[in-house]
């Protein structure tokens, strides 16, 4: 199955895939998980599993990757959530100020341009917005102030 987009998330502390998906890609060694996720309306969800060792191809590198299983809608194009556990085996770094994202493997490296990634839309119906959450954001300066 090949995905043209994943949504890389330093702010997730696991890998997202939907069950949907698992079930097109008819993988069944997976693992009973006990944990519940908060998501970002604050509600919670219980994921189905967990699978290891999927791998994921970006470019010419492959990946090992873990991912916990959550019955959720697929959004197309952002359809799996690739968070911290992922970027860190990749040993990425982000350039905020470039927009690039360095994915690397021994000596190797590869460069993705996250502006020309995100540039446009996949369906001209769809749009892209960023939000701040005051709240959130007010909540975490005075737990670390």
């Amino acid at each position: 199955m090949t995905l043209e987009r994943a949504l890389c998330d330093l702010g997730a502390s696991i890998n997202l895939i939907p069950l949907s998906m698992m079930k097109k890609l008819a993988i069944e060694e997976v693992k009973p998980t006990r944990m519940s996720l908060q998501m970002a309306d604050r509600s919670l969800k219980i994921p189905n599993k967990v699978v290891e060792n999927l791998l994921v191809k970006v470019g010419e590198f492959i990946f090992l990757t873990d991912f916990v299983i959550l019955d959720i809608e697929e959004e197309g194009h952002n359809s799996i959530i690739l968070g911290r556990p992922f970027l860190a085996t990749a040993r990425a770094i982000i350039d905020v100020e470039k927009g690039e994202m360095i994915l690397r493997v021994h000596d190797e490296q590869m460069i993705i341009n996250v502006f020309k990634a995100i540039q446009y839309p996949p369906k001209k119906e769809k749009y892209m917005r960023v939000e701040m959450i005051e709240d959130l954001v007010e909540k975490v300066l005075e737990a670390n102030g």
